[in-house]
């Protein structure tokens, strides 16, 4: 039982590191290609090789519940997402499988990850026996807990959303500057970063009243999301602050819709703590 336990640990660690490591190749040609991908002349949005990413998935959902399934009644789009940093990018497409189980009357939905770039899938929910329902991972709540507000920053509910063609001429912009910049290396920012650093410094002076001045504005990371009924795109930026009756500069973070050209943030002053920090969410 104890080996057993010890090379599931192994298997788990080698797939993560596979998946980290060929992640690490990406190019923003690859976000470019997806998005081209979803934007076709039907206007149903489909994945790009979707027969392909059906076969692998069914293959995953079979063969992680061999006893439990008594087949598998469609496969559903749900997204596709980018994240983009100085270090690191990915993304990925989630879908939705919609399965019979044994001696269970009642459909059930088990949301699984498909990786474009390594052409593999995982899931972060598991089967529960006693709630008979597929449950996210408990592991993953405080990552889940954590993450930010899309909608009471204004960013994930737009009226008139941007469009794949916004998110290809963004990545395209990173690709310009990159290029330019550094001939190769992992350092790249906004095409209009002196632009929106003006606005992050504006919104930082006007909305936290201990902030003496902004000392620097650092640029973090770029997101893309689509759906078929959703899109949003935003930019998350670092800001190095001095605080009144500290001597040591503090930070926070803001987001930034190129959608509005607004810049909105959800940190708040911690007394007890002596620092900037989003609040959990409830």
């Amino acid at each position: 039982m104890k080996i057993q336990y010890i090379f599931s640990i192994l298997s788990i660690s080698l797939f993560f590191t596979q998946i980290i490591a060929q992640e690490s190749l990406l190019g923003f040609d690859d976000f470019i290609e997806q998005h081209q991908g979803l934007d076709n002349a039907v206007g149903e949005i489909v994945p790009l090789k979707i027969s392909e990413i059906e076969r692998k998935i069914n293959f995953f959902i079979e063969e992680k519940f061999p006893d439990l399934l008594e087949n598998i009644d469609n496969i559903l789009w749900d997204s596709y997402n980018t994240s983009t940093t100085n270090s690191y990018k990915t993304h990925y497409h989630t879908f939705v499988a919609v399965v019979k189980i044994v001696n269970n009357l009642e459909l059930k939905f088990f949301e699984v990850i498909y990786y474009p770039h390594t052409k593999t899938v995982k899931t972060e929910y598991d089967w529960s026996q006693e709630q008979k329902e597929f449950v996210f991972d408990s592991t993953l709540e405080e990552r889940e807990e954590a993450k930010p507000d899309l909608l009471k920053l204004d960013i994930s509910n737009a009226s008139s959303p941007p469009s794949l063609t916004d998110f290809i001429t963004t990545h395209r912009g990173f690709a310009k500057l990159k290029s330019k910049k550094n001939q190769g290396q992992n350092d790249f920012v906004p095409l209009d970063i002196q632009k929106i650093n003006e606005i992050v410094g504006q919104y930082v002076s006007s909305t936290y009243p201990n902030v003496e001045y902004t000392r620097n504005i650092i640029w973090k990371s770029y997101e893309t999301y689509v759906s078929p009924y959703s899109r949003h795109h935003f930019h998350v930026f670092i800001a190095q602050v001095k605080v009144a009756d500290f001597r040591r500069v503090k930070y926070l973070q803001v987001f930034y819709n190129p959608l509005t050209n607004v810049v909105n943030g959800d940190f708040q002053w911690n007394d007890e703590q002596e620092k900037f920090k989003r609040p959990k969410r409830n």
